[in-house]
């Protein structure tokens, strides 16, 4: 019996096009991710995710202090730069801007926030307004200042063997008043475990 070679020729034509339809498309080269999701190429140091869990942690404690929460007015909170003393790079920047961004999220008009370029010297500045009596506490102000400060800095402990690494941080949070009272502090831990070959820049 021959066949048919308009019938062999469709028969072909349609096993192709099955087979294609059931190939898998390739992966593309690079994909978006959650911030807030651990990434496929994470290590043991701080990640992004841990960056805003620390800040988060710090924004809703704070906004639910009695000094904020009663205050006649919103207080004025400076941040200063995030202090690194772990052995992990970490861009500080990238966490004081997270941080400042979080509490302006939450904080519903509850507070303010005293922008001072981080190149300057904080505390030098601050003083010099006083001394000219550009700035008193609970008067009117020619000049803005804060009522309160707020400190974060980054430790850590590294760990590491043939069997693999481990890292701890600890990020240490501190809201100070002008007269340098300790008002709150809070901490947020980072325990991690690994055969970590990421490289942090």
């Amino acid at each position: 019996m021959k066949t048919n070679p308009v019938v062999t020729r469709f028969v072909v034509i349609g096993v192709a096009l099955v087979l294609a339809g059931c190939a898998t498309a390739p992966e593309p080269a690079v994909k978006y991710v959650s911030p807030s999701a651990p990434g496929g190429v994470a290590g043991t140091g701080i990640e992004s995710q841990d960056i805003g869990a620390a800040a988060q942690k710090a924004a809703v404690s704070i906004l639910a202090l009695p000094q904020i929460v009663k205050a006649e007015k919103p207080p004025i909170i400076l941040i200063t730069p995030v202090t690194n003393r772990s052995a992990s790079p970490v861009d500080t920047d990238l966490y004081t801007v997270k941080l400042r961004g979080i509490l302006m999220q939450y904080s519903s008009d509850k507070v303010r926030f005293l922008a001072r370029d981080t190149s300057w010297n904080t505390n030098n500045y601050e003083q010099q307004l006083r001394k000219e009596g550009a700035v008193q506490p609970g008067a009117a102000r020619n000049a803005a200042t804060y009522d309160y400060i707020l400190t974060a800095e980054l430790r850590g402990i590294s760990e590491a063997s043939n069997r693999g690494r481990s890292e701890y941080f600890l990020v240490a949070f501190k809201l100070v008043d002008m007269n340098d009272l300790l008002l709150w502090e809070d901490q947020y831990e980072i325990k991690k475990q690994g055969h970590d070959s990421s490289i942090y820049r």
